[in-house]
């Protein structure tokens, strides 16, 4: 297998890719015969704590990152805090670069070439003999809308991706904070031809909030006071995604 690097914007991206739902609470208070109305907003906070900084060389990519060879396993772990003032639902959408690979397992044995994405998604717990996703429990993940082949130009030279999106167990009120979705990631075991020399492969993360209550689903306001389902959840995310179309 090739080296290959794993770039730093990563973390930026993270930082830039942010979108806050576009439902706003209109929160109402009378007193005489005066109205007073303040008006809520939603804002989120994601971010990184344990991906690398460290760069001697400057190039823009974190030295532990760079040359990564078959089960490297990187420091990564994505939270969200709702930094605004309104309730919130969150969620993460992981696009994960996407290459033609020659899968190889411990023992030796060699899948077919196929497209696939790069890396294994993994807890802290997890051993480095472990080669699978290990999504924490707190996020619920949107099968019904994820695990699909799309064209992304951040990803490599390819534009290739691979999506997966979740979203959160419960609502967050103000300045609480997710759990992580995941705590490193592992480089897969693989031989491919179309990586090259170098080649920059960029993890794309972005999160998404929109306000928790007044949801409508069939007509009706969506109870979001408790456990949230994965069919509320995909629901939820489907407005968000419908209101914000012309900006993701």
């Amino acid at each position: 297998m090739r080296k290959w690097r794993l770039t730093a914007s990563i973390a930026l991206i993270l930082g830039t890719a942010m979108i806050a739902g576009g439902i706003y609470a209109y929160m109402t208070n009378a007193k005489t015969s005066v109205n007073k109305v303040t008006v809520g907003d939603v804002h989120i906070k994601a971010w990184e704590p344990g991906w690398p900084a460290k760069d001697e060389d400057e190039n823009g990519v974190p030295d532990e990152s760079e040359l990564l060879v078959p089960y490297d396993e990187v420091a990564k772990d994505p939270r969200i805090q709702n930094t605004g003032t309104n309730d919130c639902i969150v969620f993460f959408k992981i696009t994960s670069p996407v290459e033609e690979l020659v899968v190889i397992e411990d023992d030796g044995t060699r899948h077919a070439a196929a497209d696939a994405d790069l890396f294994y998604f993994k807890q802290t717990e997890d051993s480095a003999d472990v080669h699978a996703n290990h999504w924490d429990e707190n996020w619920i993940e949107l099968t019904d809308l994820d695990r699909e082949f799309v064209t992304c130009e951040e990803t490599n030279e390819e534009n290739k991706g691979y999506t997966y999106i979740f979203g959160y167990h419960v609502r967050l009120a103000k300045n609480d904070i997710t759990t992580n979705l995941f705590d490193k990631i592992q480089n897969k075991k693989y031989g491919s031809r179309t990586i090259s020399a170098n080649e920059t492969e960029t993890i794309k993360i972005e999160a998404y909030a929109i306000q928790a209550d007044e949801i409508r689903q069939n007509g009706a306001a969506m109870d979001t006071s408790g456990e949230l389902t994965r069919e509320q959840l995909t629901s939820i995310y489907q407005v968000f995604f419908n209101q914000n179309a012309d900006r993701l």
